[in-house]
């Protein structure tokens, strides 16, 4: 039954009361802001418990022994972040409550922020899936998604795609965001004919200033970013993390604040991976380069759909994968759901079951990992399935021109219509 009825008295008559869509429309609102309220209580909870903290203690470090002084540790090997990063690691330290309170406190503000967006394209005409998948999707990942900062990238990122028909606010965005961290670059990819120029310009100059200001932190960023290797949870290390079950004569070491394969053939298995970046990107710009000969279709839910299809393509080939990257393409994935209208809802559900995977990994499984645990191996070895499967379903589906999903609507020459 499509309608909720009542009687009206005298006619004996059933009228309409409402709809079961009008209810789902109230309800689902206050139950997702519950979910939220009570799972980020949790995710506090754990986080303040004593030895949860993460990486909270290593930025506190560099804020007490540099930062505050206005230096970058760009002598540390552990510091890998392009130089917007500092504020991230900066800004706690002047908030009250200490330290790692103000980090919580950021961290669940920029959650707060990306559910408030995805709410807010929910009513302007999407889909309440997009906050729900981002609202139940962040637990599953665990207590990091709260004491590693790149949640903050993943607002920046949700708020350049939920303002995707603004080329030069989405470009600034973006610059903002690859800032922090590198990877919000992957959303030029969704860029909508006649919005490049806008986008890219918008992109370069915020990233320009910041580059050239701290010029020496970027510098060791790239430096320490150059020098490090296969981290054991990466795609790249799986098939050297299998046949570790089976004596492969290799270590595993710790170097660059991670975990990495140490001995033949760790080198080989690196070259690879940077051949598969090489790889990744001619894909990208190839597939970019036939929608601008109009070789093939551009359709308004590529602008963020092509954005989750690079992070995912990236992330597979790249020879670093930490768990907090899947914060990444839950936050992508959560977007894509919110627009109504995607080809992504397959992608989506193996992203989001190699998140629930990810933390039995990490940190959960993480000492019986390195000491070799067949079993946690196997976890992990099962998650980096779904990340290949999420991948090759994103592409395949954006990939293929018969799509029953709107396949034959063109975008308009002025661009895509704001999100």
């Amino acid at each position: 039954m499509d309608v909720l009825l009542r009687t009206v008295p005298g006619s004996g008559r059933p009228q309409p009361l409402a709809t079961w869509a009008t209810v789902r429309r109230r309800i689902s609102p206050r139950a997702l802001w519950a979910v939220w309220l009570a799972s980020r209580a949790i995710l506090y909870l754990v986080a303040t418990a004593p030895h949860m903290g993460g990486d909270v203690g290593i930025y506190q470090h560099w804020y007490v022994c540099c930062l505050s002084h206005g230096a970058f540790p760009a002598g540390d090997p552990m510091w890998q972040y392009p130089p917007g990063a500092a504020l991230a690691f900066w800004l706690p330290g002047h908030l009250p409550g200490g330290y790692l309170a103000g980090f919580l406190f950021l961290a669940i503000g920029c959650d707060l922020a990306v559910t408030v967006m995805l709410c807010s394209r929910a009513r302007r005409g999407g889909s309440w899936a997009g906050a729900w998948y981002w609202v139940c999707g962040v637990p599953l990942l665990g207590s990091i998604t709260v004491t590693r900062f790149d949640v903050i990238s993943v607002a920046l990122a949700v708020a350049a795609l939920c303002l995707a028909g603004q080329g030069g606010i989405r470009g600034a965005l973006i610059g903002a965001g690859a800032a922090v961290k590198v990877w919000p670059l992957m959303l030029l990819a969704g860029t909508g004919p006649g919005q490049w120029r806008r986008t890219l310009t918008a992109t370069a100059l915020v990233l320009d200033v910041v580059c050239v200001i701290f010029a020496p932190a970027t510098v060791s960023f790239l430096g320490h970013q150059a020098a490090r290797g296969v981290e054991v949870e990466s795609v790249a290390a799986t098939p050297v993390m299998i046949w570790r079950l089976a004596g492969w004569p290799g270590t595993v070491a710790f170097r660059f604040g991670a975990m990495q394969l140490s001995g033949w053939p760790a080198a080989l298995v690196q070259d690879a991976s940077r051949v598969g970046l090489v790889l990744a990107v001619a894909a990208v710009l190839g597939w970019r380069l036939f929608i601008a000969a109009g070789r093939a279709r551009w359709r308004p839910e590529f602008a963020t759909d092509v954005p989750l299809a690079a992070t995912l393509l990236f992330l597979v080939v790249s020879p670093v994968l930490s768990a907090q990257y899947l914060l990444w393409v839950t936050g992508l994935a959560a977007v894509c759901l919110a627009t109504g209208r995607t080809t992504q809802r397959p992608a989506a559900l193996a992203v989001l079951a190699a998140a629930a995977l990810t933390q039995v990994v990490f940190p959960l499984g993480w000492p019986s990992l390195i000491s070799g645990s067949a079993a946690v191996t196997g976890v992990l070895v099962a998650r980096n399935a779904l990340l290949v499967v999420a991948t090759v379903l994103s592409c395949q589906r954006i990939l293929r021109r018969d799509s029953s999903h709107d396949a034959h609507q063109v975008l308009p020459a002025g661009g895509p219509k704001p999100l």
